[in-house]
């Protein structure tokens, strides 16, 4: 029998972010093909298809187990530290709930975010490093990996900084260089994420590399930015990107809300391909219960389910009841796939509505009444609303806000980077949360574990 090698990609942290992270060949024989995106340092870089196999192996590792930012815990923890879900089950989860974050949750914070993004960091470096000494690779490849690799990097870190706050700006694969690296302003790494962003823009071509979705391309990278620039408050640029993802005809809003999240929906813009042969998506095997009588795991806050307007299909088609013990209880829906080998789902990265609200955002504040309002409604008249009625720009601020909170809860964190980059936290999660929310708790803290690798780093108030 045929004998083949698995090669495994290890990851080894230490002195702060990492001692050292490698592409590793220990050899394991085992009775299936090697997959065609496993990473390995054996045959990285010896040609297109091996390069290629490279970047893509970062994605398949982002989604190849449960534990990570990448695959939904984003959606579900930062879902929790605002105001949009809860756990059912009383654990360390209410310490997110609450924002009351004590040593108990450290290691899961630095294995769940800190450790993944680095990880991806790490070798989204590595590519950059290989691809850039490299020979022997043809022109339009170098320049796709390396527009991938950077839209990867500029991914990891935007989460990075905006869950931790200051974090150290990792560029190279050098330990000597990085073993001990303070922490970096937040200026100065959303200046390398538009940096990053603006040159993948540049690298990739209009064509996805796939026939599917599931690699970036240059409005991937356009789409990335627009938010980036919107929370930057760089309005005019956030106009500016989100505009060229809305009139490039590529893009179209699915009519239909249960179609917004299937593998071939036109609204994608960017989305991960599930790796586990049992799952389609892991956030639809979290939260979508198993049966009757399992016990519920991340629901919706009552705050937000009673906050949908009568009439709004998205509480129809993107929210889910059951009684368990007596009580209605709400979960959320938008992907409706718990277990099963055949896969209809992708998960959803980056899609066409967000940019929609980006342009109305960036209008309003740019005293564009009308314009503000075109978007807006866009979104609510899909969602089966009416036209807003409201009519001037502290209005249509507030109703930008309502409509991004209903349209993108329990996705990627927005509710939770909304309320901290629009100052709204302390007045809304104050007002929830009067006993326990404090405003430090904006940030989650640096995972003690790292500052205890690197003296450099230091804590975030209030921890």
């Amino acid at each position: 029998m045929k004998k083949n090698y698995l090669f495994i990609y290890k990851i080894l942290f230490q002195a702060g972010i990492f001692i050292s992270i490698f592409f590793s060949s220990c050899k394991k024989f085992v009775e299936v093909p090697l997959p065609n995106d496993q990473l390995s340092s054996e045959f990285v870089f010896t040609n297109d298809n091996s390069a290629i196999q490279s970047i893509t192996g970062i994605y398949s590792e982002m989604m190849n187990n449960q534990s990570q930012f990448s695959d939904g815990l984003t959606s579900m923890f930062a879902g929790m530290a605002a105001d949009e879900l809860y756990y059912y089950t009383a654990g360390f989860r209410d310490e997110f709930v609450n924002n009351q974050l004590s040593s108990i949750n450290h290691s899961n914070l630095e294995s769940y975010f800190w450790n993944p993004c680095y990880r991806y960091i790490y070798a989204a470096n590595k590519c950059i490093e290989e691809v850039e000494g490299s020979g022997k690779l043809s022109q339009p490849v170098k320049q796709m990996v390396l527009g991938e690799a950077k839209f990867i990097r500029a991914f990891c870190y935007f989460h990075l900084i905006n869950l931790f706050g200051d974090v150290p700006l990792i560029l190279s694969t050098d330990y000597h260089t990085t073993q001990s690296i303070p922490r970096t302003s937040l200026d100065n790494v959303y200046n390398k994420i538009v940096e990053d962003l603006k040159d993948a823009q540049i690298k990739l071509q209009i064509s996805y590399p796939t026939a599917e979705r599931t690699r970036p391309n240059k409005f991937s990278a356009t789409g990335l930015l627009a938010r980036v620039y919107l929370y930057k408050k760089d309005w005019s640029n956030a106009e500016i990107s989100a505009n060229a993802i809305i009139t490039a005809g590529i893009y179209s809003l699915n009519n239909n809300l249960n179609e917004v999240f299937l593998i071939n929906s036109n609204e994608t813009i960017f989305q991960l391909r599930p790796v586990n042969p049992t799952r389609n998506t892991w956030e639809g095997s979290y939260i979508i219960p198993s049966s009757n009588s399992s016990t519920p795991t991340f629901l919706i806050t009552g705050t937000l389910i009673n906050n949908f307007e009568t009439g709004d299909q998205r509480k129809v088609s993107w929210t889910k009841s059951r009684v368990f013990s007596g009580q209605t209880l709400y979960y959320p829906f938008k992907y409706k796939v718990r277990i099963g080998s055949v896969v209809t789902e992708y998960y959803v990265v980056l899609r066409l509505a967000e940019q929609y609200l980006i342009r109305a955002e960036a209008r309003i504040q740019q005293n564009n009444i009308t314009g503000a309002l075109s978007d807006l409604n866009v979104i609510r008249i899909r969602a089966g609303l009416p036209n807003t009625l409201a009519t001037s720009v502290n209005e249509i601020v507030a109703a930008i806000e309502q409509e991004r909170r209903m349209e993108l809860f329990a996705e990627w964190g927005h509710r939770w980077f909304d309320l901290k980059r629009t100052d709204r936290a302390n007045t809304i999660l104050g007002s929830l949360k009067p006993i326990t929310w404090q405003p430090t708790d904006l940030l989650w803290p640096i995972p003690q574990g790292q500052i205890n690798l690197n003296s450099s780093l230091t804590q975030n108030p209030g921890y």
